[in-house]
């Protein structure tokens, strides 16, 4: 592995996918990319939220100021769940702001503008009849991704 994508939220399964990837680095002296993501439903969500406190801070509240807030907290992440691997993992956050049919879209092409050979993701436990009727972002990303694919399964 030379460079590592990990798709990155704050969750304990997370945290434990991102010290897997972390380790992996450090043994290879690989980077890691890390991608935080958030959908457009949520972010108009807290937009709605901060606008029954005050227009103002709606108007202050842009895209950018979102991108900030998954820029610092997933930094925060990162090097809170690294601190204990032996060795030094270099380590770049990608924020992203999807649409929730795009997120698939969005990690492969992280993944290709960043020349990652691995993905790390979670995936989520479904039953047959949801991956059938929804589909699977991982199984999206492993047919997809011409590389490596470590799932963690939720």
């Amino acid at each position: 592995m030379n460079t590592g994508l990990v798709v990155v939220d704050d969750t304990d399964r997370h945290r434990l996918l991102l010290e897997t990837a972390g380790e992996l680095a450090a043994g290879a002296d690989a980077e890691l990319v890390l991608l935080p993501m958030t959908t457009t439903d949520e972010v108009n969500a807290e937009r709605e939220a901060i606008g029954q406190v005050s227009d103002a801070h709606v108007a202050a509240y842009g895209t950018d100021t979102i991108e900030n807030r998954l820029f610092h907290n997933t930094g925060q992440l990162a090097r809170e769940a690294l601190e204990s691997i032996e060795g030094e993992v270099d380590f770049t956050v990608v924020p992203k702001i999807v649409d929730a049919n795009t997120e698939a879209t969005a990690i492969l092409d992280a993944a290709e503008e960043h020349v990652c050979d691995h993905i790390f993701l979670v995936g989520r436990k479904r039953s047959r009849t949801g991956k059938a009727l929804f589909g699977s972002l991982a199984q999206t990303i492993m047919l997809t991704f011409d590389g490596q694919v470590t799932v963690e399964l939720e």
